[in-house]
């Protein structure tokens, strides 16, 4: 715990600030822009030298990996000029690591532990890809944030009520889950829903509707003008996405995900906020992790 503890608060205050609005605006106030990059690359290495020397996990080709990656995400938009191709190539870049689970071979155990301290790489990797994308790209996703207004919660809420049946029935038919609920008291089960949602909602629902809906989505919307094809372009990527789910190809988690990507796109374009994406997909995320396996 002496290198974990710190490690991850270190992650946390890093993480927090990339999310918080008022935090980013003062960021973007460093100049020139290759500071701000180079600010974000040392925030990156920092919680994982922390972690590897204070439990003696440290490896150099991890170390010299994990700054190699870091430094090409962060410096990306602080080198090259704004243009759709260099755009679609730091997309690319920030889904490689995640989709090849690089972050479990960095990010080592410590002997005779089994603290899934990877999860530290997968908060980094994300928070970097938020600062790098809204203060050096300077992209506008819409209302984004980690608690989402009055009308966000209704909007996000009915979304869910008009997809969850839908998606519950093709991934039955598809035989890609089966009904199975967690075990226990009411108020045991109540907890772990609710802290399954807000754990959701704030780490993976707030990346994926960032890159999926905040990016692609409106991008495609932007360019084309055409609400049927942007969301769904956006939602056959988000379902591709989910291929390397537990076992490449899995299709049939694809597919499911696909309804939920085209909720989420109409609810964004109709909102214009992340964060009303984020709860159809927390909510969800939460239904599938209590009632299904």
């Amino acid at each position: 715990m002496a290198a974990v503890l710190p490690a991850f608060l270190f992650e946390a205050v890093f993480y927090l600030g990339s999310v918080f609005e008022e935090t980013r605006l003062w960021f973007s106030t460093f100049r020139p822009k290759r500071l701000q990059a180079a600010v974000l690359w040392l925030s990156a290495v920092i919680p994982y030298v922390i972690l590897s020397l204070g439990s003696g996990t440290f490896q150099r080709n991890a170390f010299y990996l994990l700054v190699l990656l870091t430094g090409v995400l962060a410096f990306w938009h602080a080198v090259l000029p704004r243009r759709r191709a260099y755009d679609v190539g730091f997309l690319l870049i920030a889904a490689a690591p995640l989709v090849t689970r690089v972050f479990p071979r960095l990010y080592l155990e410590p002997y005779g532990e089994n603290l899934q301290v990877d999860i530290l790489g997968h908060l980094m990797w994300l928070r970097l890809g938020i600062a790098a994308l809204l203060v050096l790209r300077e992209w506008d996703p819409g209302a984004f944030g980690l608690w989402p207004t009055g009308r966000e919660w209704r909007l996000g809420v009915v979304y869910y009520l008009a997809a969850i049946l839908p998606i519950i029935g093709l991934a039955l038919a598809l035989h890609d889950v089966r009904f199975a609920p967690l075990p226990g008291p009411w108020w045991r089960v109540a907890g772990i829903g609710i802290g399954t949602f807000f754990g959701i909602l704030w780490v993976v629902a707030l990346g994926e509707d960032l890159l999926f809906q905040g990016v692609i989505t409106r991008a495609l919307h932007n360019a084309w003008g055409s609400a049927v094809a942007a969301v769904l372009i956006a939602a056959v990527l988000f379902g591709s996405a989910h291929l390397w789910y537990h076992q490449f190809p899995n299709w049939r988690r694809a597919a499911v995900v696909v309804p939920l990507g085209i909720a989420c796109g109409l609810l964004y374009l109709r909102s214009g906020s992340v964060r009303a994406s984020m709860i159809t997909h927390a909510l969800v995320v939460a239904t599938w992790r209590m009632f299904f396996r």
